[in-house]
């Protein structure tokens, strides 16, 4: 996005207001990212405020990029993972509860399939979810939630373009094996309403 790329080379140039646009714009998105990886809000605040704070104090160091999205994700997720480790506290991801309770909460969706049946769908794409390794969990999350490109996640997640979609297969694969097609259908189009999935 040419706004974007602007906005960050103004930034780099120690411009403020576009460094503040850019924490305003990818706080909340890395903040649910970080999610995925752990449960302590406190933790995930902290790995954002040493992200942007080393941004800040680096701005002159930092190159062009193609994508800003990309730096920022990676460069949180390199952030996040290490403050983890210090802490010696598990790597993986919390159960994606958030995907399956926004796929029921539409003011619409009950006039398209029961509150029943939707809890059905909730029940067994949690279940599907429990049987992803926590790297099936994040590229689910990258690609339907972040909506990220094919090319942008395997730079996030340091995979080669052909084992992006091979991870990717495998966790649809999960989520077909507990969710009917006409349950997927429905999920499907109930996340896309809400472009979250």
């Amino acid at each position: 996005m040419k706004d974007e790329q602007l906005i960050w080379d103004t930034f780099r140039f120690g411009d403020e207001s576009s460094f503040k646009m850019l924490f305003e714009q990818y706080y909340t998105p890395l903040f649910n990212y970080g999610h995925k990886f752990s449960a302590d809000d406190h933790l995930i605040q902290d790995a954002l405020q040493e992200l942007f704070t080393k941004l800040w104090k680096n701005r002159e160091n930092i190159r062009e990029t193609g994508s800003v999205r990309n730096y920022l994700y990676k460069s949180f997720r390199r952030v996040l993972l290490r403050m983890l480790e210090v802490q010696h506290q598990k790597y993986e991801f919390s159960p994606l509860v958030e995907m399956t309770h926004s796929a029921t909460e539409f003011g619409y969706d009950e006039t398209i399939i029961s509150r029943e049946r939707l809890e059905a769908i909730r029940s067994n794409l949690a279940r599907a979810l429990e049987k992803m390794t926590p790297r099936q969990r994040e590229i689910i999350h990258l690609r339907y939630y972040a909506e990220l490109e094919y090319e942008e996640i395997a730079v996030i997640m340091q995979l080669s373009p052909s084992s992006t979609y091979k991870l990717l297969y495998k966790a649809i694969d999960t989520l077909r094996q507990h969710l009917s097609r006409k349950d997927l259908f429905i999920l499907y189009s109930l996340l896309s309403l809400k472009n979250i999935y």
